[in-house]
């Protein structure tokens, strides 16, 4: 208790702890699937496997305890070494997660998950029939394989979630993913807006309609016994659900910053570290060159916290409120129209 008060406290007077708790690092830009709303390919970076030798290098400059997830923008468990890189972690003592899409390319990758020490898997699922969602992560092969998962794993571990993404005209999948993860025994699904930055042509609900769809799809999980995490709206459970509903505008400041920037860390397969997946070219240093938390408070990182919607512009992937995407590009449009 006294812990989720002072964590609180600091959030909401953007107290940074002194390391990221959650690194992210980019293992494989390489995928199996190719949907539409994910800028892997748009974003002008290399489609390789992170190699070995600047793995260790980059893990072994976390000398603290860290939340770690082996995701980019591709699928990890296409990394031949991906197991090996969970037990090199969980031997240093760090909590390992992974995001996939749940194709896996070899029938072992099931078994290999439930006899690693992998601590949590989510999902990226869109819809529960193939032809559902055009737009989202979905085939049939997938939900074998979550399934399968779920119900041999041991001890609830590795703990599952499901992630979607909230396409418009699309919430009787999101309806039906929360129902599937009910059914099999999966902890939670987290829910999260699509990016139109790189894909303009993709259509999300309004803020009304979004918040309408929220509240249906949390008595859907309430009556199925399963938690939904929605950054706009709640997280949790308990008691942690009721103060984050509570202080969520002044936890997030009303846009002034950018939550993902208060705890989080991306590593690129370089070892460049940024302060979000979407950001590439936005480096803040480099772990083969120094360490983590040298680099987390540094000057320019700490600038970009500050001024982070001259980098970010309309992205409201994090923030509470919508920010009109198709406003801010004809506002950018005008605005060069000027200059020029």
């Amino acid at each position: 208790m006294l812990t989720l008060i002072k964590d609180t406290l600091h959030r909401l007077l953007y107290i940074l702890p002194l390391n990221p708790r959650q690194v992210q690092i980019e293992i494989t830009n390489r995928c199996n699937m190719d949907c539409p709303m994910c800028p892997r390919e748009v974003l002008d970076i290399e489609l390789e496997h992170m190699d070995w030798e600047k793995f260790v290098a980059v893990v072994d400059k976390l000398t603290e305890r860290e939340n770690i997830t082996l995701t980019g923008w591709g699928e990890p468990f296409l990394h031949p070494q991906i197991f090996e890189m969970v037990d090199y972690c969980k031997k240093r003592g760090h909590r390992v997660a992974i995001t996939s899409n749940g194709l896996f390319t070899k029938e072992s990758i099931v078994d290999e998950i439930l006899n690693s020490e992998l601590d949590e898997v989510t999902f990226s699922i869109d819809g529960i029939e193939d032809n559902s969602v055009s737009c989202g992560h979905t085939s049939n092969k997938v939900y074998a394989n979550i399934e399968k998962i779920a119900k041999l794993r041991e001890t609830g571990r590795p703990s599952i979630r499901l992630q979607s993404t909230l396409h418009e005209g699309c919430e009787k999948d999101l309806y039906d993913v929360i129902k599937f993860g009910a059914s099999i025994g999966i902890e939670a699904v987290n829910v999260g807006r699509i990016d139109r930055k790189y894909a303009p042509n993709l259509k999300r609900p309004s803020q009304v309609e979004e918040e309408r769809i929220f509240y249906e799809a949390d008595r859907i999980a309430n009556e199925c016994g399963i938690r939904l995490d929605w950054l706009q709206y709640a997280v949790g459970k308990r008691i942690v659900r009721f103060f984050y509903r509570l202080l969520r505008r002044q936890l997030h400041k009303s846009g002034k910053y950018c939550l993902k920037t208060f705890d989080y860390a991306y590593v690129s397969r370089e070892g460049n570290v940024t302060p979000c997946c979407l950001l590439p070219d936005v480096k803040m240093g480099n772990m083969l060159d120094g360490d983590l938390q040298t680099i987390w408070q540094n000057e320019k990182f700490n600038h970009f916290r500050k001024n982070y919607r001259d980098t970010c512009g309309s992205c409201d992937l994090w923030v509470i409120d919508q920010v009109d995407f198709d406003q801010a590009i004809n506002e950018n449009q005008t605005s060069s129209q000027v200059q020029a």
